[in-house]
C-alpha cells in the first residue's frame, strides 16, 4: 500500500528512538520514549477503533505501515484505547461510585506497595 507520508525509519533501523536510549547499570529494559502521535495518525487510529476494537494480523500491519508506525505502537495504542473505552463506559454507568472507587484504589495500592509485613510483625514499643 502506498502511503502519502513516507516512513523515514524502518522498524528495524538502529537509529530509531527506542534503540538510542541509554541503559542504566541496573536496568532490565531501557525506558521507551513515549510516542507522540500526530493529529492525522490519531484520527485514523480512532476511526479504525470505531470499526473494530481489536486489530490484528494483516490489518494491524497495514495500519502501521500507512501511519509510519511500528506494529507494536499500533498494538499498544489499541490496548490503551480499549482501557480508556472501558473506563468511560463504567463512568457513564455510575459516575458517583466511580469517583469514590478512584480515591480508595490509590490508597489501597499505596498500602500494598508500602506494607512490609503484618501489623503483628512490627514492634511499636520496645522495652529496654
Amino acid at each position: 500500500m502506498y502511503s502519502l507520508f513516507p516512513c523515514f525509519l524502518s522498524p528495524g533501523d538502529d537509529s530509531s528512538p527506542e534503540n538510542l536510549l541509554l541503559h542504566g547499570p541496573f536496568s532490565r529494559k531501557p525506558k521507551r520514549i513515549r510516542t507522540a502521535f500526530s493529529p492525522s495518525q490519531l484520527l485514523r487510529l480512532e476511526r479504525a477503533f470505531e470499526k473494530n476494537h481489536y486489530v490484528v494480523g494483516a490489518e494491524r500491519k497495514q495500519l502501521a505501515n500507512g501511519l509510519c508506525l511500528t506494529e507494536t505502537q499500533v498494538k499498544v495504542w489499541f490496548q490503551n484505547r480499549r482501557t480508556k473505552h472501558k473506563r468511560q463506559k463504567l463512568e457513564e454507568e455510575s459516575p458517583d461510585s466511580q469517583q469514590k472507587r478512584k480515591g480508595t484504589q490509590h490508597v489501597s495500592r499505596w498500602r500494598v506497595a508500602t506494607q512490609q509485613g503484618s501489623p503483628e510483625d512490627i514492634d511499636v514499643i520496645s522495652e529496654d
